[in-house]
């Protein structure tokens, strides 16, 4: 494991144990009630190892999004309907205006969890503020000028919607 996975998962128990100490000083925040659209997360853990029915209502896509816990369930275009987006190929995956810093790499982690398993060109943007995050040519994910085109088709919203 490097150095980088390290810092990430540090950041997110602090940041988990943050939102648990919240949770207990303020008893009136609402908390998640177990229903058929969240039993699947409810039963888990984060990193942390705070149960995810104790993350705050507010706080808790964030959370899940931290950890990386939604995978993309729709489909997206083959490579012969829509081929990757030339861009990409022009772009450095370490582009050098990229955000740094902890929130960047708690946002990366988010990108690559969400993105994980999704052809190239597939992007995101995180829930916490506006940054864009793509799947290169290469296959890996990595963070885009919002300047950058890319084709909607080949956007993953930050969560499955729930039905």
């Amino acid at each position: 494991m490097g150095w980088l996975s390290l810092k990430a998962g540090h950041l997110i128990t602090r940041l988990c144990a943050r939102i648990l100490q919240s949770t207990k000083e303020d008893n009136d925040m609402s908390r998640l009630k177990t229903d058929s659209t969240n039993n699947e997360l409810a039963t888990k853990k984060t990193s942390a190892g705070v149960s995810f029915s104790d993350v705050p209502k507010q706080a808790r896509s964030r959370v899940e999004w931290i950890e990386g816990c939604h995978s993309f369930n729709g489909q997206l275009p083959s490579f012969d309907e829509l081929p990757i987006p030339p861009i990409l190929y022009q772009l450095p995956v370490l582009h050098p205006d990229r955000p740094r810093g902890s929130r960047a790499m708690i946002c990366a982690h988010g990108a690559k969890g969400r993105l994980v398993g999704l052809r190239a060109g597939a992007w995101t943007i995180t829930p916490m503020n506006d940054w864009r995050y793509a799947i290169f040519p290469d296959g890996d994910i990595g963070w885009i000028p919002t300047d950058v085109d890319l084709p909607q088709v080949l956007f993953i919203n930050f969560r499955n919607e729930l039905k």
